[in-house]
């Protein structure tokens, strides 16, 4: 039995929504998990995250951290506008370059926000299988990086 064309086209069309239904499903998923072990300093993972990557690194340009966390320039500036309010970063301007780094408080809960990340990588692991998560950051960091070649290629 063949398929026409327009039968094709629409079963292609519906399994590309289906896709990208099931990557938002499991991306908002992901993000419930990290969140929970967050609650107590009432900042989303992706927050988190960029505290810790200050921390690891001790102080670090916006730009490159546009560039790390894969985001836009605009999203980190007000990322750094909320943690510098909340008293977790601060700022230091030299001529055009904006680095940020952790207050002194910051440091120590650095530290046990990394403990919390830790663990709830561990817990996911526990949950989905250590070869399911492994093997999913390696494609979707494949997918991502083929995404953003061809973004700015175009």
């Amino acid at each position: 039995m063949e398929l026409s064309t327009e039968k094709a086209l629409f079963i292609a069309h519906t399994n590309n929504k289906a896709m990208h239904a099931i990557t938002n499903s499991f991306s908002r998923e992901i993000s419930r998990h990290f969140d929970s072990y967050f609650e107590e300093y009432n900042l989303a993972t992706s927050y988190i995250e960029l505290i810790l990557l200050v921390w690891k690194e001790g102080e670090i340009s916006q730009k490159e951290l546009a560039k790390r966390m894969n985001l836009a320039p605009s999203t980190i500036t007000r990322f750094v506008q909320k943690l510098v309010k909340s008293g977790f970063v601060e700022k230091n301007k030299d001529g055009r370059i904006v680095s940020i780094k952790l207050t002194n408080n910051a440091k120590a809960t650095a530290q046990k926000m990394h403990s919390s990340y830790k663990k709830a990588v561990q817990d996911l692991k526990e949950k989905l299988g250590e070869k399911f998560v492994s093997t999913t950051e390696q494609l979707l960091e494949h997918g991502t990086s083929l995404l953003v070649e061809d973004h700015t290629e175009s």
